[in-house]
């Protein structure tokens, strides 16, 4: 799913992160949301950025993830006003709020929009192995929700899942979106 989602080119990426923005703010639950947690993506991610600029020109407020020094594994949501004033995280270098920005709860959130390897049609999630969005999706409030965000190269129809995981209640791809049949509780 790495290799098929690096090898599109940088123009079709940006091409679909514009059209994926456009299939998100088009979801039922999109027209009453106000805050969003987002993610700066990097290097082939599907791109955020388009997303984060309409919600603001909307008047909508974007949070991007913190890592919590002295915290290993756990992150935070912190409402940014835009793209400047980011700085490398360590130790792993995507771009984040700096650590004086007021964070919020998960309580305050109303979609999470979360990176992944690959996603399935049932929600699954392959995450980069670090857990960090498995341990903060866990901590969220049902009425929260939950949106996988790739490329349509990086959905299968099945993938593995561990205890701990935590599923996405929607994948958006540059083709649409994908309602998960999530398993019932």
């Amino acid at each position: 799913m790495r290799a098929a989602r690096a090898a599109l080119e940088p123009v079709a990426r940006s091409r679909f992160g514009e059209r994926m923005a456009d299939h998100l703010l088009a979801l039922p639950e999109a027209a009453s949301a106000r805050v969003f947690l987002l993610y700066a993506a990097v290097g082939a991610e599907a791109p955020t950025r388009p997303l984060a600029e309409r919600l603001w020109a909307a008047g909508r407020v974007v949070c991007l993830p913190r890592l919590i020094p002295g915290r290993p594994g756990e992150m935070e949501a912190v409402p940014v006003p835009s793209w400047g004033g980011l700085v490398a995280s360590p130790p792993f270098g995507i771009p984040e709020p700096p650590g004086h920005w007021p964070a919020v709860g998960p309580h305050a959130l109303d979609e999470v929009i979360v990176p992944g390897v690959g996603f399935d049609l049932e929600g699954r999630r392959l995450g980069q192995g670090g857990g960090y969005y498995d341990r903060y999706l866990a901590r969220l409030p049902a009425r929260v929700l939950r949106v996988g965000w790739a490329f349509s190269v990086q959905v299968v129809d099945r993938l593995p899942e561990d205890a701990h995981d935590q599923r996405v209640h929607v994948v958006i791809t540059e083709t649409g979106a994908i309602r998960c049949r999530i398993r019932s509780a």
